[in-house]
């Protein structure tokens, strides 16, 4: 254990990614205080509306590990929140996804081509198959993304909904499915305006239930702030691309 942890310390560097403070105790990314920090927030999941589930709430924490998951190149950050989430500890959100019609298909809301070229990866994907693992869940690639549109985080609910309305289209499948349920997976649930895009893009006549899950629930009231740390880690990642 202690070679994993020494290797892993190496790999990802010996800072912890929630209090920034230098330790050898990296799990392989928190410190123990901060990980036991993410148990506790894991323990109040929030449920914006009867459909959505969200596995923490928006948090410095919680924050500070989405933006590393999304601008600092550590993918691995999707599975480690789910294995810590309620989805997967007996929680409510275990609870209700295991009340749902089974199987459980997890469909990831699309990245546009170029935010995943400039990434390398869709961090909704990585979350649905992280869900998927915990819950023996398919993940299904049956939403496309037709345009791209601007960050949400800075808008309005009804410019949020303007924002993204029509921006989703549902794949054409051979055979719909006769049984289980689809949840639409993402990162950040605000206003739901982009969820809820999404689910419209599958029509009133889909025959089996939508819901929908995500990492976080962010207040409405707390965009502007968290719009203002996606500037500030869009603009570290550019630093660094022209550093190097």
């Amino acid at each position: 254990m202690d070679v994993l942890r020494t290797v892993a310390n190496f790999v990802f560097g010996m800072e912890c990614l929630g209090c920034g403070t230098s330790s050898e105790r990296l799990d392989p990314w928190l410190c123990p205080a901060c990980a036991a920090e993410l148990a506790r927030e894991s323990c109040s999941p929030k449920f914006p509306n009867e459909d959505a589930f969200c596995l923490f709430p928006m948090r410095p924490l919680t924050r500070r590990l989405v933006h590393a998951l999304k601008y600092r190149n550590i993918p691995g950050l999707a599975s480690y929140m789910v294995r810590r989430s309620s989805a997967v500890r007996h929680g409510l959100v275990g609870q209700e996804l295991t009340m749902l019609a089974q199987p459980l298909y997890f469909v990831p809301v699309p990245l546009h081509h170029a935010r995943y070229r400039e990434r390398g990866y869709n961090q909704a994907e990585l979350l649905a198959a992280a869900l998927a693992t915990a819950t023996d869940g398919k993940v299904c690639r049956w939403l496309k993304r037709k345009s791209f549109i601007v960050s949400q985080t800075k808008l309005s609910k009804e410019e949020r909904e303007l924002n993204v309305a029509g921006a989703f289209e549902a794949a054409r499948l051979r055979k719909c499915p006769e049984r289980g349920s689809v949840v639409v997976v993402d990162d950040v649930f605000t206003t739901g305006a982009t969820t809820s895009a999404c689910l419209a893009a599958f029509g009133d006549d889909f025959p089996i239930p939508l819901k929908v899950c995500t990492l976080l629930y962010d207040e409405p009231s707390t965009a502007v702030a968290d719009f203002a740390a996606d500037i500030r880690a869009d603009w570290d990642v550019f630093r660094r691309k022209t550093r190097d």
